[in-house]
């Protein structure tokens, strides 16, 4: 079901079609693509990255250690998330906006956006624009895990780069279309804008529409009917029964990759390629300006849960507890289901 509004102003309901990006849960398709293309016999998961990408990448701490593919995915590359990343990422979609419209300090003005590849070769090359020197831990790669939207980005450049398709094209050839997922796109301008909905910095604040050079990282906009078809198949491919890979595909994208020594002390999580294992499930959660949204399932019934939000959980902490709460309810009625 769909609560409240899609826009408050014209009172637009919000439905089960309506649609909103959903931040990292993005991420997701990236796992999946990395299998197809390995299943094309285009990569290899265990492979240096350098062997795809149109330039060269390496910790200069470590310069001679090869960053793996598997690294990107499991988040232990080494390549961390610098204050240049964030401060150039987020992009205004208009120049002009109404008094009192929600703009945080980071998005940037409307301009001509750069392509993946550019802004990645940027952030990590030697003599790239945006590397402040902060685009890399002390770590080793492979020594511990740190999360990186970068490192998630450069992952899905390796696939565009490996299979010759667009990440975009790729990801709706193979993804998308196969589970008719008609109302899900990486632009805003493939999907019909009555079902769009605002993003909104407080329940009376609207948020300024942006969009992200990092897309595959953050960028899907989809509904909660499409995402649960997505989510379904994910369940089907866990319990051997997935149409878009293979069952090794799905057994090696659910595995638990990290070691203990590879997690942070105190953390007893674990991760898939771009799946988490957490209190909530197995699955992945988003969060972006605007937004949140969780998306798991119960391993041990295949039972999945999905819960999308348009309003921002930085400026009333009500929002954040309002959708534990929601999600929670939920869970009452797993165990009735179950």
């Amino acid at each position: 079901e769909g609560f409240g509004f899609a826009d408050s102003t014209s009172k637009k309901q919000y439905t089960t079609q309506t649609v909103q990006p959903i931040a990292s849960i993005s991420k997701t398709l990236i796992g999946l693509s990395l299998f197809k293309a390995q299943e094309m016999c285009k990569l290899n998961l265990d492979e240096p990255i350098n062997k795809y990408l149109p330039f060269k990448v390496s910790n200069p701490n470590f310069p001679e250690i090869p960053i793996t593919i598997r690294q990107l995915a499991i988040h232990t590359s080494s390549i961390t998330d610098s204050d240049s990343f964030w401060e150039s990422d987020y992009i205004l979609i208009e120049k002009d906006h109404k008094k009192g419209t929600g703009i945080p300090e980071y998005f940037n003005k409307p301009k001509i956006k750069i392509s993946l590849a550019d802004f990645l070769k940027s952030l990590l090359t030697e003599k790239g624009d945006l590397n402040n020197g902060e685009s890399f831990s002390a770590n080793k790669p492979s020594a511990t895990f740190d999360y990186s939207n970068v490192g998630s980005n450069l992952c899905a450049l390796v696939n565009e780069s490996a299979t010759g398709i667009p990440y975009q094209t790729f990801t709706t050839k193979y993804i998308l279309e196969p589970l008719r997922m008609n109302s899900s796109s990486w632009t805003a301008k493939n999907i019909e804008s009555k079902n769009r909905s605002t993003l909104y910095a407080t329940n009376s604040q609207i948020m300024a529409d942006y969009t992200t050079v990092g897309f595959p990282a953050s960028g899907l906009i989809t509904s909660s009917a499409d995402l649960g078809k997505y989510l379904s198949v994910l369940i089907k491919g866990y319990s051997g029964k997935g149409s878009l890979l293979t069952k090794e595909s799905y057994d090696e994208l659910f595995k638990k990759q990290l070691t203990k020594s590879q997690l942070p002390e105190g953390v007893d999580a674990n991760s898939g390629i771009f799946m988490d294992y957490s209190k909530r499930g197995l699955g992945y959660n988003g969060y972006d300006p605007g937004l949140m949204v969780y998306m798991y399932f119960n391993p041990e019934s295949l039972i999945g849960k999905i819960v999308l939000i348009n309003t921002d959980t930085d400026f009333d902490e009500d929002v954040r507890l309002t959708l534990d709460g929601i999600y929670n309810a939920l869970g009452e009625y797993e165990i009735k289901f179950k």
